[in-house]
């Protein structure tokens, strides 16, 4: 959804910028990445709830302020549908770390999704 919303604005935008020849900037790609942010963080929170870890600083940060790497390069190289995965892959992956059994599986997945993201970023 945030995806879509995002990938909306941006259309939109490239709409009503069309005939204009000097720079021309509406509201909506800065709106819609606020919302994603918003979107994204309540569904952190509703499944953290679910899960039974309680949604700290050490979870939620890195999952917001880092996910658009690994959902970048998932949605340049293959499409939506992998984005949608490899973002759920992500925020799994990070929520692992607040369960101490699973941290090290946890910041190992996490690290490994980081790194090839950046490989098929910058490749």
């Amino acid at each position: 959804m945030s995806i879509h919303l995002v990938q909306e604005a941006y259309a939109y935008d490239a709409r009503v910028c069309a005939d204009e020849t000097s720079v021309c900037l509406t509201p909506w790609p800065v709106l819609s990445f606020l919302a994603s942010f918003a979107i994204a963080l309540v569904g952190l929170i509703v499944a953290y709830r679910l899960l039974g870890i309680r949604p700290g600083l050490t979870v939620i940060p890195p999952t917001l302020l880092l996910a658009p790497f690994p959902l970048n390069a998932a949605l340049s190289a293959v499409g939506t549908w992998s984005a949608v995965v490899v973002g759920a892959v992500w925020a799994a992956s990070v929520a692992l770390t607040a369960w101490r059994p699973y941290r090290i599986l946890g910041l190992s997945t996490a690290a490994a999704l980081l790194l090839a993201s950046f490989v098929v970023i910058y490749r």
